[in-house]
């Protein structure tokens, strides 16, 4: 087996969660003394470039060679003092040094900072990943990986609101953690919001995504202009039929609503404005139509043209946290 293909069997164990039979059947071919010499330098190798993309860190860091001049010296000494243990102690070294440089490679591997993305409270942002999938950050968000976005599945975890539009890759999927849920994607383009002290909601567009979380464990696969509400307080779950692209707008800067309910029309303003909006009569706004275009219009102007426009006496009230409540009454 040449130094390359060691290397690679190597590095993908390393790098990839692996089931328990693997394991055990990797672990007994890395203590076989076959291609020992051979899988000596890959180790190195592997290791050595570890170092070099860790070094930044600080601190002192040895290397792979220094490590196991220091395992011969030992089992040297061991074997002069019983000659006939020979072949167990070289086992128990080899052992003992290819379990340490597994530990320290994945200790190094482990604080490899991971990319951090933030749009400022008062802007939008976009973003190209790595492997090419596209995100959208609403103000005052962040979106976090690992650097390169590698190992089996492509993993980032959002903290605010984002929209994903996924490059898709069936063999690695995508998988956005926010907060208490995990969305695995194959490809497709959806919304994820989870604000703080917020209920968590996924707005699927197109394609196919999967929401797992507490009480969810087996995950509820979603369909297109359909949405996930998880309530933090009680982990209870609402699925609701929507107009996605009315929760993916803000990315245009532009809202455009065409015979949308009042309730939904709200919500998104809620998402736009970045502030809170309740209406004291959510099953009322739900029956209510409305055909409007939002750019970039101050909230009042707005509320002020739905009050215009909805066949009922509209009236807003803003508390001391600046949420908006709205009250509908006939006139």
């Amino acid at each position: 087996m040449t130094h390359k293909s060691i290397k690679e069997i190597i590095r993908t164990y390393l790098q990839n969660d692996v089931p328990e039979q693997v394991r055990e059947s990797f672990e007994k071919w890395m203590l076989d003394t076959e291609s020992f010499q051979e899988k000596n330098e890959a180790l190195e190798s592997i290791w050595n470039e570890s170092v070099h993309e860790s070094s930044g860190d600080g601190g002192p860091v040895r290397t792979v060679s220094s490590v196991f001049d220091d395992a011969s010296a030992f089992d040297a000494a061991r074997k002069r003092s019983d000659r006939r243990r020979g072949t167990a102690l070289w086992i128990s070294s080899a052992a003992a040094v290819f379990f340490a440089f597994i530990a320290l490679f994945q200790f190094f591997s482990d604080r490899t900072p991971d990319v951090r993305l933030a749009s400022s409270e008062d802007a939008k942002a976009s973003f190209v990943l790595p492997d090419g999938s596209k995100v959208w950050l609403n103000s005052g968000s962040t979106l976090s990986y690992s650097k390169g976005l590698k190992g089996r599945n492509r993993t980032v975890t959002l903290e605010g609101e984002g929209f994903f539009d996924v490059e898709k890759n069936p063999d690695r999927p995508f998988v956005v953690k926010a907060r208490d849920l995990d969305i695995t994607v194959l490809g497709t383009e959806f919304t994820v919001s989870a604000q703080d002290d917020k209920d968590i909601a996924v707005y699927l567009q197109e394609g196919r995504v999967k929401v797992s979380g507490p009480k969810l464990e087996d995950g509820l696969e979603m369909k297109p202009d359909q949405a996930i509400i998880y309530d933090r307080l009680s982990s209870g779950y609402k699925v609701r039929k929507v107009n996605a692209a009315n929760h993916t707008a803000w990315i245009r800067d532009r809202l455009d609503f065409y015979n949308t309910s009042l309730y939904d029309i709200l919500e998104t303003l809620c998402h736009w404005y970045n502030t809170g909006i309740k209406c004291t009569d959510p099953v009322l706004a739900g029956r209510i139509k409305l055909t409007l275009t939002v750019r970039q219009e101050p909230l009042e102007e707005i509320m002020l043209a739905i009050a215009e426009l909805v066949p009922y006496e509209f009236t807003t009230l803003k508390d001391s946290t600046d949420t908006v409540y709205i009250t509908l009454s006939k006139n």
